[in-house]
């Protein structure tokens, strides 16, 4: 009995590390509690975009190691109304293959996976 409990504590201590190490770093709180947005650019690069989105709150989002990605790659439009900073960003790096990592409040930097 003591060895059956033993295990699945284990077992649910496992999966409680997992999944915390698969979730997404929190960002900011000043990017999280950002007002909503409109966003409008056009011929412009993931890779540009997202420095942008840093700026409007004072976080520096450093884009290293991104050259052979589609993050480079320029876009004829990109058009968000509306949405929230922390929704553009996650969405943008999600759909570009990127990761990022929080150093601190202010600075983030995003590579490729």
């Amino acid at each position: 009995m003591r060895l059956i409990l033993l295990t699945a504590t284990s077992a649910l201590v496992l999966a409680a590390v997992l999944h915390a190490q698969s979730a997404p770093p929190a960002l900011p709180a000043c990017m999280q509690n950002a007002p909503p947005v409109n966003v409008e650019a056009r011929d412009v690069s993931v890779a540009k975009v997202l420095p942008f989105l840093g700026a409007s709150c004072g976080v520096e989002i450093r884009v290293e190691g991104v050259e052979e990605t589609g993050a480079m790659r320029s876009l004829p439009n990109i058009r968000f109304q509306q949405a929230k900073v922390v929704d553009i960003f996650r969405m943008l790096v999600q759909a570009s293959g990127l990761t990022y990592r929080v150093v601190d409040e202010r600075t983030i930097v995003v590579t490729k996976q």
